[in-house]
């Protein structure tokens, strides 16, 4: 079998689906933000109405980025090719979302959104459809995902982010916000109103179009192989954690030098533009995200099985935050002056911009790949390009 390059979009026609067993090869640099599905707006959170897709879930050969293939399984979307992680969901609060499956792996799955009541499907046969409908809760960042198995499934590719986007998004000061103001906290209110309004955030109000999507994810090539092999569809999660040896460390499906050049993971923007980060983990190592240059702002997170959204009531400032399996967190990324530059250095002379700064991952063994290539683990870059 033929493998495509990581910089290659992948290609197929009707051959390379019609038989449920049949393996695609996956590209790593095809990206889930490539196929968005929306409840019909130009861009995030204008207008919207009720959402229907068409999901597929298929077998594939998955490009690391030392050149090595791993079995994985692939959701992909109308017809477009497979993407690990998915793609990204995106539906108004209180809308119908309607999801219609069809199982083209030679294995049996499943589908529930964590935290919307009604959004499961046990269990889909090989070759098998099947359709959900369910309405859409509270506003904030969700996984979709594969429960069969849990969490062998979803760490072998199927997950994906769906996103709510608020009916009522305006705070009590008129400010753009992710969340209506029943949910948000007075924290959370309260900074969204001082971005541009404020001597400590100068410059713009959040608007909806400022937001990244990164969901990490870890490779043990021994479980893709035995996945391959047919001899997981029954195997007990206790084994799949206890025997779990991650040597990939992925965010949005890439690594290393892959995730800094891609222009859906790496977030950019000049002083004064505020940038939301939804975070996922979906694999099982417990996270420690790092930015240089900047500090974020937690702004809500939900844990494990249930996907409930808590909304913080205390909005804090973090150089660092723990992600631990199963967990979404969201928050904000200022775009202010880097606090470390001393009084009077500021605007730069002799640096000049884009300034770039470095996302990494404090747990050190995520930063390598292949048991040792650094520094070609979770890391990508964030820019500064003006004022």
């Amino acid at each position: 079998m033929t493998v495509l390059s990581r910089r290659q979009l992948l290609r197929y026609g009707a051959s390379a689906v019609a038989f449920a067993s049949a393996t695609t090869t996956l590209s790593s640099f095809v990206f889930a933000s490539d196929d968005e599905v929306t409840s019909g707006d130009p861009e995030p959170g204008v207008g919207g109405g009720d959402v229907e897709v068409d999901l597929t879930i298929q077998d594939v050969d998955y490009e690391l980025i030392d050149g090595s293939t791993v079995f994985m399984y692939a959701f992909c979307i109308n017809g477009a090719p497979p993407r690990i992680p998915g793609p990204v969901l995106r539906v108004r609060e209180g809308r119908d979302l309607t999801v219609r499956l069809t199982n083209l792996s030679a294995h049996a799955h499943g589908f529930q959104v964590p935290g919307m009541s009604g959004s499961a499907i046990d269990t889909i046969a090989p070759g098998a459809s099947a359709t959900i409908e369910f309405t859409v809760g509270k506003p904030g960042t969700y996984f979709y995902l594969d429960p069969m198995f849990s969490p062998v499934n979803r760490v072998l590719g199927l997950h994906g982010a769906l996103v709510v986007e608020p009916d009522d998004d305006s705070a009590s000061s008129g400010a753009k916000m992710p969340y209506n103001p029943a949910d948000a906290t007075a924290a959370i209110q309260a900074l969204f109103a001082s971005f541009g309004a404020s001597s400590r955030f100068p410059g713009n109000r959040w608007n909806e179009s400022r937001e990244k999507i990164w969901i990490f994810n870890q490779i043990d090539a021994r479980w893709c192989q035995r996945a391959a092999n047919g001899e997981i569809d029954a195997v007990a999660a206790s084994e799949f954690a206890n025997d779990f040896r991650p040597r990939y460390f992925t965010l949005n499906g890439l690594c290393g030098i892959d995730a800094c050049h891609d222009k859906d993971t790496c977030p950019t923007g000049r002083i004064g533009e505020p940038l939301l980060l939804r975070c996922l983990n979906a694999g099982l190592a417990c996270h420690s995200p790092h930015i240089h240059g900047n500090h974020v702002f937690m702004l809500s997170e939900s844990k494990g099985a249930s996907g409930v959204i808590s909304y913080n009531s205390n909005v804090i400032e973090r150089d660092v935050w723990r992600m631990e399996s199963g967990t979404i967190q969201d928050c904000l990324l200022p775009f202010t002056a880097p606090p470390d530059v001393p009084p009077g250095a500021w605007p730069p002379k002799q640096e000049k911009f884009p300034l770039r700064y470095p996302m990494h991952c404090h747990n050190e063994i995520s930063q390598t790949a292949a048991g040792g290539s650094y520094p070609m683990g979770l890391v990508t870059d964030w820019h500064i390009d003006g004022l």
